[in-house]
C-alpha cells in the first residue's frame, strides 16, 4: 500500500514562504512560474483553450504502471533479476529517456503532476477522508487543467482504464476530462470483498513466525491490511491470474471497438507490479520453480530485517510480478499493432517510480528511501514509423516536462496552467536546462545532479521521527549504497540550499482550491 508514515502528521495549513519564482530559477532548477492570485473563498476552472482542428491528430496512447523499476528493462541497464521481453523489443522501436526522475511522491502527488504538467511541491497537506494520511495526497485542484481535459477541447476522444485503488476513491477525482473511464477493482486494502473477521494461514504459510510477530509489533494494523488483501484476491482469482490481466482485457476491448474513432487518448493506470507481490504461478517459476516455504507477498514497509530465504522469495516475486506486467502490456501492444494504430499513435511506456529489493537491508519505497532504484522512471516513446527507434534522450527531464513534451508531439499546446517544458529537444542531443532535479516525498526533500544525490529533511516539525541526511557520490556509488554526507559538509550545504530554494519558489504556485467560487458563472 502507498507509505502512510510517518504516523504523526500536523493537520495545519499552507507551508510558510514568501519567495517568488526566481529563487528556483537562479538555482537551475525545473517548475518555476507565477501563479495567478488565489482566493480563499474557492477557485475559477478556465477552460481549456479550443484546439480542434489544430495538431497532427495523432493518438496518444499512455500506458503507466507503478513501481516498475526502470532498469528491469535492458534499455536501462537491466538489473539481473527481472526479464520483461515484450517492453525489452518495445523499447527498440523507441526514443529512451535516459534521466527521468518525478517531483512529489508517491502515487497520488505524481499522477497530479503527470496530470496536469504542473509542479506541485512544496506540499500543502489536508487531511484526508481514507487511509492514506501523506503530504500532497489529495484530489485534483478545481482549477487544474488536465491532458484529458485540454485533448478533449482539441476534439480527441479520451478514456481511461485503471485498478489503481487510490484513483478510485470516493474523494478523487481523478476521471475528469475523459469521456470513457473503467475501473478495475480488488488491489490491496480496496474494499472489494467483505474481509474476514479472523487472520488464518498467515503462519507459517506467508510469513515465518517470528518475523510475523515482530512486524505486528511494529505495525499493528498489518492484520488488517493481510486479511483485506487476501480476501480481495480469493475473489478475484476466480475469474483472472492477477487483476492486471482484468485491465488490460478492458484495454483490448476498448481498443477494438473504438480505435476508429480518431484522434483518441487512451490512458492506461496499472497497479502491478506494486505490493503486494503475489505473481501468477507461471511467472514465479521463472525464477523460483515450484517454490515451497513462506510465500512473502507482502514485503515489509518497517525497517525489518529478512531472512535470506525471505530476501530470495521477495525478489523472485518482484520480478515474477513484473513479468505478469510485462506480458499483459504486450498483449496491449500486439493489439495496436494488429489494428494498424502504430501508423497513426504516439505510444508511451512510463512507471511512476520504482522500490528497493533489498539494497541497504530494506525494500520498497518511503520518504527515506528516495534513491536511485525508486526515483529512476522508465520514459520511453514511439512514434509512427518508428522515427528516432533507439534513440537515447540523455539529460534530466522532471514529471513536470512530461506533459508538454507528449503535446509537442501532438503539435498542440499543453494546458495554460503547466509549468513544465517541452524536453522533446533532448531527443535531437540537445542539452537539459535542468542541471538538478528536486524530488519531495513527504516531508524529506532531495536533488539529484550530475554528481550528486543528496536527501534531507524540509519540515522536521512535521517529520515526527529522526531523519539522517543522505548524499551520495554518483561518480563511485552509481547505486547509491555508501552515505558520505559526514566528508563533504560543503555539498551538503551547497545542495540542501538548492532545495530550499526551489521550494521557496513554488509556495504560491502549488496552492489550490477544492471547490468553486460562490459568485463565479461561466
Amino acid at each position: 500500500m502507498a507509505d502512510s508514515k510517518p504516523d504523526k502528521l500536523s493537520r495545519r495549513g499552507f507551508l510558510a514562504g514568501t519567495s517568488t519564482a526566481a529563487a528556483g530559477a537562479s538555482a537551475g532548477l525545473a517548475g518555476c512560474a507565477t501563479a495567478p492570485p488565489a482566493e480563499l473563498s474557492g477557485g475559477e476552472w478556465e477552460r481549456p483553450p479550443n484546439q480542434r482542428g489544430r495538431g497532427n491528430r495523432q493518438n496518444l496512447i499512455f500506458l503507466n504502471t507503478d513501481t516498475f523499476r526502470a532498469d528491469n528493462l535492458q534499455a536501462y541497464g537491466g538489473n539481473g533479476l527481472v526479464k520483461c521481453p515484450e517492453l525489452d523489443r518495445f523499447a527498440e522501436d523507441c526514443v529512451i529517456f535516459d534521466d527521468c526522475y518525478p517531483e512529489g511522491m508517491p502515487t497520488i502527488p505524481i499522477r497530479r503532476v503527470l496530470m496536469t504538467g504542473r509542479r506541485i511541491v512544496p506540499y500543502h497537506y489536508f487531511h484526508q477522508h481514507e487511509p492514506v494520511q501523506t503530504p500532497g495526497w489529495h484530489e485534483l485542484y478545481y482549477e487544474d487543467q488536465t491532458m484529458s481535459e485540454t485533448l478533449l477541447e482539441a476534439g480527441y476522444n479520451t478514456a481511461l482504464i485503471a485498478d489503481i485503488p487510490h484513483l478510485q476513491r470516493p474523494s478523487k477525482n481523478f476521471h475528469r476530462g475523459y469521456r470513457y473511464y473503467e475501473w478495475s477493482r480488488g488491489h490491496e486494502v480496496d474494499y472489494y470483498e467483505q474481509a474476514p473477521a479472523d487472520l488464518q494461514d498467515i503462519v507459517p504459510e506467508h510469513y515465518p513466525k517470528e518475523f510475523w510477530d515482530r512486524w505486528v509489533e511494529m505495525n499493528p494494523g498489518r492484520p488488517d491490511f493481510m486479511r483485506q488483501f487476501l480476501a480481495n484476491r480469493n475473489r478475484y482469482e476466480q475469474e483472472c491470474e492477477a487483476v492486471i490481466e482484468l485491465t488490460a482485457k478492458n484495454v483490448i476491448n476498448w481498443l477494438r471497438r473504438n480505435h476508429d474513432k480518431q484522434p483518441f487518448f487512451l490512458h492506461l493506470e496499472a497497479f502491478d507490479p506494486h505490493e503486494p507481490w503475489d505473481p501468477p504461478k507461471r511467472f514465479l517459476d521463472e525464477y523460483m520453480p515450484d517454490a515451497t516455504g513462506p510465500k512473502w507477498w507482502e514485503p515489509p514497509y518497517a525497517d525489518i530485517e529478512v531472512p535470506q530465504s525471505g530476501i530470495d522469495r521477495l525478489r523472485a516475486n518482484y520480478a515474477g510480478e513484473s513479468m505478469c506486467v510485462d506480458y499483459w502490456i504486450g498483449e496491449i501492444l500486439a493489439t495496436i499493432e494488429e489494428l494498424g494504430l502504430y501508423d497513426n499513435s504516439v505510444v508511451v511506456f512510463f512507471s511512476d517510480h520504482g522500490t528497493l529489493l533489498g539494497e541497504q537491508g530494506v525494500f520498497l519505497k518511503g520518504p527515506t528511501r528516495i534513491r536511485r532504484q525508486v526515483t529512476h522512471n522508465p520514459f520511453l516513446v514511439r512514434l509512427p514509423g518508428k522515427e528516432k527507434a533507439g534513440t537515447r534522450a540523455s539529460g534530466f527531464i522532471h514529471h513536470p516536462d512530461v506533459l508538454p513534451t507528449l503535446f509537442n508531439l501532438l503539435e498542440l499546446d499543453p494546458p495554460p496552467r503547466a509549468t513544465g517544458k517541452n524536453l522533446w529537444g533532448l531527443a535531437s542531443g540537445e542539452a537539459s536546462p535542468h542541471d538538478g532535479l528536486v524530488q519531495v516525498y513527504g516531508w524529506i526533500g532531495a536533488i539529484r545532479t550530475k554528481d550528486w544525490q543528496l536527501s534531507k529533511v524540509v519540515d522536521r516539525e512535521r517529520l515526527g521521527y529522526d531523519y539522517e541526511t543522505q548524499l551520495y557520490s554518483l561518480a563511485g556509488d552509481p547505486d547509491e549504497l555508501t552515505n558520505v554526507a559526514a566528508q563533504h559538509p560543503e555539498v551538503v550545504a551547497d545542495l540542501g540550499a538548492r532545495i530550499d530554494s526551489y521550494l521557496a519558489s513554488g509556495t504560491e504556485i502549488t496552492k489550490g482550491h477544492f471547490h468553486a467560487k460562490e459568485d463565479y458563472s461561466p
